[in-house]
């Protein structure tokens, strides 16, 4: 994960694995990592659209991408 304030140096966020997921949220955009299969933990970031710091969001796995 990138941490906030901070540029990834790539531009680029990999999403993979089962249950990721992209989706719009109060004006921000939610992004979360598929889960582990070692801690069932989700990597979750949250940005407004103006402070992205990636360029490319790649999609690999089984997700959804939804607006709420």
């Amino acid at each position: 994960m990138t941490l906030k304030g901070k540029k990834n140096h790539y531009n680029v966020k990999l999403l993979k694995g089962y249950g990721f997921s992209v989706k719009l949220q109060d004006s921000k955009l939610v992004l979360t990592n598929g889960k582990n299969p070692f801690s069932e933990s989700q990597e979750k970031e949250e940005w407004f659209i103006t402070n992205l710091p990636y360029e490319k969001i790649i999609l690999s796995g089984k997700g959804y991408v939804g607006v709420n």
